[in-house]
C-alpha cells in the first residue's frame, strides 16, 4: 500500500509538471505560433523571406524521439526558411499536457493526434480543416487510399492525416515461451492466455501481465459485435462485467504480476514495461510500438494478436490509424504546417529515416520503397499487419468526448480492484454508472 501511495503522489507531481511545461512552451514562443490569433501568415512570411516558425508536439519513446528529430532536422535543412520547435512526452502524460495547452490557447501548430481523441478535439473547434490543403494539392493524397483519409474525417471534412496502419498486439518473450515448452497461437483466447501463463510460471517463474485497461474492454465488446462506448452511454454492463471478472481472475493467480510491481513498473511507458527486464513474459500494445519495445528489450520478441474470448461471435481484431497529425485551428502558419505533413507522409527520404516506427506508411509507393530497407523487427510489423488485414473487421467509430476521463477512471477502478478495495461486480457497477454520467455531460 505504501508503494501505491508513492506511485499516486508521483503521478500527481508529473501531471503538474507537464501542465506547467505546456504553459511555458506556449508563452515562450516569440513568433506567436500557437497563440490564440487566427489567420495564416505562411504565404506572407515566405514572400518576404522571413523565417516561418512551427511547433510540433508528439508522444513517444526514445526511438520515436530520435528518428522524428532526425527527420525534422532534414526538413529544416531542405527548407531553410522554416524552423520547427519540437516537444514530446510519453503517452501517459501527453493528453494532460495537450489539454492544458488547449485551455491556454497554446496548442502547437502540428499535433500528433490519436483516433480516440479526434472527435473530442474536433468538436471543441481545436483542429483545422485539412480538406482545403488536400483539395489544393498542398497535401498530395494520390497514393493514399480513400479509407485512410476517411479515418481522419468527420462529416466529410478531414481533420487529421494518418501516419500509418496499426493493429492491437500482444508481444511475448520467445525464449521464455520455449523454455516453458508452450506454443503461442496466432490468436489466443483469454482463457488460453490464463492457462499458458500458469504453465510458464510453473516452468520458469516468470509472471503474466493482463491488460486491465480500456483497450481490452473495447476488444471484449467487439467480440460480441458491440461498441464499448455505446454500451457505456446506454448503461449496459455486459462487456465491463466480463472485463473486470477477467482482471480479478488474473490478479488472484499466483502466476500474474502483483499490483505493487505494476505500480513500480509502468506498462504505459516502453522503457519501464515489465517485459523489458523479464518480470513478465508478455505485454499488450499496438504494432507501431513493437520496434521500440523489441529494441529496448534487446532480445527476440514474438508478436501475436490481441486475445479474443471463447464465446466470440465477431472477430475483434481491426486495423487502426497508428496515429494522426493534425494542425491546430489557432496556428498562424497552417499552409506551412500542411507542407510539412505532405513531406512527412510522401517523402521516401523522410520515411527511410522513420522506417515505419509510426506504422506502415499510408503512401503505397513509400511503403514499397522502404520495405527492403527495414530491419528484422520492422519486417515483423509489415508481416503482422498483412496477417491482421486478412481477418480484420471494421474499426469502431471515433470515441466520443469524455473518453479521456472515462479511461482515467477505468485505471483507478482497476487499481482498486487489484488491491482488493472492490470486487469485480462493484467495479463494473461503479465504472458503468460513472462513465454514463461523464459521457452524458460531455455530449451536452
Amino acid at each position: 500500500m505504501k508503494k501505491r501511495m508513492i506511485a499516486g503522489l508521483m503521478a500527481v507531481m508529473m501531471t503538474m509538471s507537464l501542465a506547467a511545461c505546456g504553459s511555458s512552451a506556449g508563452s515562450s514562443d516569440a513568433s506567436g505560433t500557437g497563440s490564440a490569433a487566427t489567420g495564416d501568415n505562411s504565404a506572407a512570411q515566405a514572400a518576404s523571406g522571413d523565417k516561418v516558425t512551427l511547433s510540433l508536439c508528439w508522444w513517444g519513446n526514445q526511438t520515436r524521439n530520435d528518428v522524428t528529430k532526425k527527420a525534422v532536422d532534414l526538413y529544416m535543412e531542405q527548407n531553410p526558411n522554416v524552423e520547427i520547435k519540437v516537444e514530446f512526452t510519453d503517452w501517459s502524460g501527453y493528453w494532460d499536457k495537450l489539454s492544458a495547452m488547449a485551455a491556454g490557447g497554446n496548442l502547437p501548430d502540428i499535433i500528433q493526434m490519436d483516433y480516440s481523441y479526434l472527435q473530442q478535439y474536433q468538436q471543441s473547434g481545436q483542429l483545422a480543416d485539412l480538406s482545403q490543403f488536400i483539395d489544393s494539392g498542398v497535401i498530395d493524397t494520390s497514393k493514399i487510399a480513400d479509407s485512410v483519409i476517411d479515418s481522419g474525417s468527420i462529416d466529410g471534412t478531414c481533420y487529421a492525416l494518418s501516419l500509418g496502419s496499426n493493429a492491437p498486439m500482444m508481444v511475448y518473450d520467445k525464449e521464455i515461451v520455449e523454455q516453458a515448452g508452450v506454443e503461442i497461437p496466432e490468436q489466443l483466447t483469454i482463457e488460453e492466455l490464463y492457462d499458458i501463463g500458469q504453465t510458464i510460471y510453473e516452468k520458469t517463474g516468470v509472471k503474466t501481465y493482463y491488460d486491465g485497461g480500456i483497450n481490452m474492454m473495447q476488444v471484449i465488446a467487439r467480440t460480441q459485435g458491440s461498441h464499448l462506448f455505446d454500451e457505456l452511454a446506454a448503461g449496459t454492463k455486459t462487456a465491463c462485467e466480463t472485463h473486470f471478472a477477467n482482471v480479478d481472475k488474473f490478479n488472484k493467480a499466483e502466476s500474474a504480476i502483483s499490483p505493487d510491481l505494476l505500480a513500480e513498473k509502468n506498462p504505459d511507458v516502453v522503457e519501464t514495461k515489465p517485459i523489458i527486464d523479464g518480470t513478465t513474459w508478455n505485454d499488450f500494445s499496438y504494432s507501431n510500438q513493437y520496434i521500440s519495445i523489441a529494441n529496448t528489450a534487446g532480445r527476440d520478441l514474438g508478436i501475436t494478436m490481441y486475445p479474443t474470448t471463447s464465446d466470440a461471435t465477431t472477430q475483434p481484431m481491426f486495423l487502426k490509424p497508428s496515429q494522426f497529425f493534425s494542425i491546430a485551428e489557432t496556428s498562424q502558419n497552417k499552409e506551412e504546417a500542411a507542407k510539412f505533413l505532405d513531406w512527412f507522409t510522401n517523402s521516401v527520404e523522410c520515411n527511410n529515416i522513420l522506417l515505419a516506427e509510426r506504422g506502415i506508411p499510408v503512401n503505397s509507393d513509400v511503403a514499397e520503397a522502404i520495405k527492403p530497407n527495414v530491419d528484422e523487427n520492422s519486417q515483423k510489423v509489415f508481416d503482422y499487419i498483412a496477417e491482421v488485414s486478412k481477418i480484420a473487421t471494421p474499426i469502431d467509430d471515433p470515441d466520443p468526448s469524455g473518453k479521456g476521463e472515462v479511461e482515467a477512471q477505468a485505471k483507478t477502478i482497476v487499481e482498486n480492484l487489484r488491491y482488493g478495495d472492490t470486487d469485480a461486480a462493484g467495479a463494473a457497477e461503479e465504472f458503468v454508472t460513472t462513465s454514463q454520467k461523464i459521457l452524458s455531460e460531455a455530449a451536452k
